[in-house]
């Protein structure tokens, strides 16, 4: 291998992908790439090999017709790091501010990645010790301690583990194989509504199913935890694509629109909150905190969390019950409504376990 051992001991190396507007652009990027010490930088028209006679792409459709005639940006960085956070936004910050998205980042091993990058259009190639010189300084992070996680919510067993599997398997009509477990039957039942997470035209009408599950007595709150959050999820779809497609809309100047499969999902899970909110006073902590979290989601408050807010000063759970809050209220403006959404998702992740 070319590069100089001596030079650097990262024995990975990361990639971007940005795509640009224009081929003057896509140099200019390739150029600020550069300066921040990306080893390799190449530019080329998007969908470039479908024009090149021979090659695997000639002459198929593009896989992204919406960038006709736009650029892409390629590089590499050379670091000990898998993933760089603060790197991988001043790249998106980058193709903002060049009218074009970021396509994200990868990572590989070093020798890997740099056997296969592909030079066509090759515009910038540092040596390592170059590209080390150039790369800007970590930005110093304040010391503060961790915050610990809240307190276990209270929780309640299923009443009877083979009560809690036939209930969520007459939900499931026929769907479960033989022998399927809870959670398996509900994973499936999930994947029939959102599959990969995506919203389809049939997903509000299977809103109802998981309305049944979710007020049905014979479930524990393990698996009612899982049925609320995937109300959490149906409810918000939406808005939370709006977000991760944010920056592609505004560069194809196209407005920023629920899907109307996904409106149709979000009033069906709204209709049936209040319903669900009935359930209040005779549940445990764990249900009236994702209660209260899929009320946000549909800008509706909840009751009062109570003892769970109390004792959640100074945990990880405090924002999350500020972010519920706010969701609650409708004030946000929809960019942040939709981004606190995906925040939200992940908070909730993290308390199912």
């Amino acid at each position: 291998m070319w590069w100089d051992a001596a030079v650097t001991d990262a024995s990975w190396a990361r990639t971007y992908t940005l795509t640009v507007p224009t081929e003057k652009a896509a140099r200019a990027v390739a150029d600020r790439l550069a300066e921040r010490g990306h080893l390799l930088t190449a530019v080329r028209i998007v969908d470039h090999f479908s024009f090149e006679p021979g090659n695997f792409w000639y002459g198929k459709p593009s896989m992204r017709p919406e960038f006709s005639g736009w650029w892409d940006v390629f590089s590499v960085v050379l670091d000990d790091q898998v993933m760089d956070d603060a790197e991988k936004a001043a790249v998106a910050d980058l193709a903002r501010e060049s009218g074009g998205i970021s396509g994200g980042a990868g990572s590989g091993h070093r020798d890997t990645v740099l056997q296969i990058f592909n030079r066509t259009g090759l515009v910038h190639e540092l040596t390592p010790s170059q590209a080390a010189r150039r790369r800007p300084a970590p930005m110093p992070v304040a010391a503060a301690g961790e915050l610990p996680p809240g307190p276990p919510l209270e929780s309640r067993p299923a009443p009877d583990l083979r009560g809690e599997l036939i209930a969520v398997t007459e939900c499931c009509a026929g769907d479960g194989g033989d022998g399927a477990g809870t959670g398996d039957l509900l994973g499936d039942l999930f994947n029939a509504a959102m599959h990969q997470g995506t919203c389809y035209p049939h997903t509000a009408g299977m809103v109802p199913v998981f309305v049944e599950l979710a007020a049905d007595d014979r479930l524990g709150d393990r698996y009612r935890g899982w049925v609320l959050m995937d109300l959490f999820l149906i409810a918000s779809v939406g808005r939370r694509d709006l977000a991760s497609m944010a920056d592609t809309l505004r560069a194809l100047g196209k407005p920023a629109v629920e899907a109307p499969e996904a409106v149709a999902a979000r009033e069906a899970v709204t209709a049936a909150v209040p319903g669900l909110l009935d359930r209040w006073e005779e549940a445990s902590e764990h249900e009236r905190f994702l209660l209260a979290a899929l009320a946000a989601a549909c800008s509706m408050p909840a009751p009062d969390l109570g003892t769970i807010r109390d004792n959640a000063v100074g945990t990880t759970r405090e924002a999350t019950i500020r972010l519920i809050d706010e969701l609650a209220e409708g004030t946000l403006r929809a960019d942040a409504e939709q981004r606190a959404l995906g925040v939200l998702m992940k908070d909730l992740g993290s308390e199912l376990g």
